[in-house]
């Protein structure tokens, strides 16, 4: 599977919604703020406007997320205790499960530079204190002597057509990009946890098939495909073989989990370690080492890549224990030399760990 490292509100949730607004709040006065700064992003929510009493009232409430962080953020995610019913919301897209509220940001309003802010708004069911919100973003503070996390293609997972029958996993917020040749029909979608961000392509548009999505809820979803051509709508059609194309992906939020974080160095090759869902490992390794393979099965989630060959930078990967089972991290030592015509004669180095998660 390729790996390296945003959910489009319909128009008329987001006219609804600012008609709304319009209405209750032609001069707004903020009722309560609640606000919170962790991890280089901050969220404030004040509620603007407020009718009847109790659960049989409600509230509208703007939310200003603003990158805290010296360094360009591209997504935010901002969570909170749900109190009551989301009846709407606009400018990010809210999902809620097992009682915590979690907002995306929209495909449009993700990229905030440093000091720069966005809001989105909500109607909610019923009156109260405004909530107390906490904030995330992928910003990197800068760290001397250590680079930025990677990015490439702007999503965490990417899937092509080679990775048709597999299972990915996805933490809640995290991005997925499908990629197919231009044979292939648009991608559909089945189930639920993640929402489509944008897609282009496929047949008969000539353009390879692409679909981005954020998963913003623990779900089930299968995605699917099939090749398609011209000659197959003509009288008589052609004989061209189909190909199906399916990838099963598992959304999971491990984030409110507390869990312990274990950290691997060269001195643990070969190591067997035990994890539980939720813990976080980190795999720091010399330069030299290739960054390892994310894929594990759906037991451990691979959350973000800095360095390794051929940056000149330590490597640092961060895992996600996401569900019980068994994995294997491996990588290989690699040199410049390696990838000449006559490579060089240095032997190269395997590092391996064994990885149990148990609930």
């Amino acid at each position: 599977m390729a790996v390296s490292r945003r959910a489009t509100l319909a128009a008329g949730g987001i006219a609804a919604g600012a008609s709304l607004l319009t209405a209750l709040v032609m001069a707004p006065l903020v009722v309560g703020t609640a606000a919170a700064a962790v991890g280089g992003c901050s969220a404030i929510a004040a509620i603007q406007s407020q009718w009847g009493s109790g659960t049989a009232g409600g509230e509208i409430v703007t939310v200003t997320v603003a990158n805290t962080s010296t360094q360009a953020a591209t997504r935010w995610t901002v969570t909170w205790a749900a109190t009551g019913q989301v009846v709407s919301a606009w400018n990010a897209t809210v999902s809620v499960s097992g009682g915590t509220a979690t907002a995306v940001d929209a495909v449009y309003n993700g990229s905030l530079a440093p000091g720069a802010s966005t809001t989105f708004g909500m109607q909610l069911a019923g009156t109260g204190a405004a909530p107390a919100m906490s904030c995330a973003n992928d910003a990197v503070p800068p760290t001397s002597g250590s680079p930025s996390v990677t990015s490439s293609a702007g999503a965490d997972v990417r899937v092509t057509d080679a990775d048709a029958g597999h299972t990915v996993t996805l933490l809640v917020g995290q991005t997925l990009l499908v990629s197919l040749p231009a044979t292939y029909r648009p991608i559909t979608a089945k189930g639920s946890g993640l929402s489509l961000l944008s897609s282009s392509g496929g047949f008969p548009t000539g353009q390879p098939a692409a679909a981005r999505y954020r998963a913003v809820a623990p779900g089930s979803i299968d995605l699917s495909s099939q090749t398609d051509y011209t000659c197959l709508h003509t009288t008589p059609p052609c004989a061209v073989p189909i190909a199906l194309w399916a990838v099963h992906v598992q959304v999971v939020d491990v984030s409110h989990s507390g869990g312990q974080t274990v950290t691997t160095t060269t001195a643990d090759n070969g190591r067997a370690l035990s994890l539980r869902v939720g813990d976080t490992l980190v795999v720091s390794l010399p330069s030299q080492y290739d960054p390892p393979p994310s894929n594990t099965g759906g037991v451990l989630v691979q959350r973000d890549v800095s360095g390794g060959y051929p940056t000149n930078q330590p490597l640092v990967v961060h895992y996600v224990a996401a569900a019980p089972g068994q994995a294997d991290v491996t990588t290989n030592t690699d040199y410049p030399c390696d990838h000449d015509p006559t490579p060089c004669p240095g032997p190269i180095m395997r590092w391996t760990i064994h990885v149990t998660v148990t609930a």
